[in-house]
């Protein structure tokens, strides 16, 4: 024991002589940049929940896109699927001049939900998709409409443009009314 502490004492001694006989910029540590952001609690919020939900609609409408049976149930997640493909992109360019952290998945809800999603076929598939389409619209909703009220102009119409498509794709699903 008597060693060990004496090892360990030749060893700072020798660390703080090394510290000593280097210049004053040599020992002085570079402090770690900060990242500065502008985003408040709630942006936040909106960030997380706009880019969930919308990576959910992405997947649920490729889901249908490629094995829906119904056309008219294909055609419209299409363009659900275009549209929020696009809504992501932009999502992405915003958080980044933003400097706010983006999730690119589903939580986990969703993918349990795209799970479930994956296991049905027909018409019950069909059914269930556009059930799971109108669900996470209603989310993205709730998450727009706290981007439209925040402070940070740029949010704001981005949240505000997503509601006007949002309401479009709504109205395209609920017309199938399966």
């Amino acid at each position: 024991m008597k060693r060990l502490a004496l090892g360990a004492a030749a060893l700072l001694a020798a660390t703080l002589t090394a510290l000593c006989a280097a210049g004053p910029e040599e020992a002085t540590p570079t402090p770690a940049p900060i990242v500065s952001t502008e985003i408040s609690g709630s942006d936040l919020g909106f960030f997380t929940g706009a880019a969930r939900q919308t990576a959910l609609l992405v997947r649920v409408s490729g889901l249908a896109k490629r094995h829906a049976v119904t056309p008219e149930v294909q055609a419209v997640a299409a363009a659900v699927w275009q549209e929020q493909t696009d809504a992501a992109a932009r999502l992405k360019k915003l958080a980044e001049r933003k400097q706010a952290p983006l999730p690119e998945e589903p939580d986990g809800e969703g993918k349990k939900l795209l799970q479930t999603l994956g296991k049905l076929t027909g018409p019950k598939f069909d059914k269930s998709c556009l059930d799971a389409l109108g669900d996470a619209q209603d989310a993205l909703e709730t998450s727009l409409e706290a981007g439209a009220a925040s402070m940070d102009g740029e949010i704001k119409a981005f949240a505000v443009a997503g509601l006007g498509t949002l309401k479009q794709e709504r109205q395209r699903v609920s017309r199938l009314g399966m």
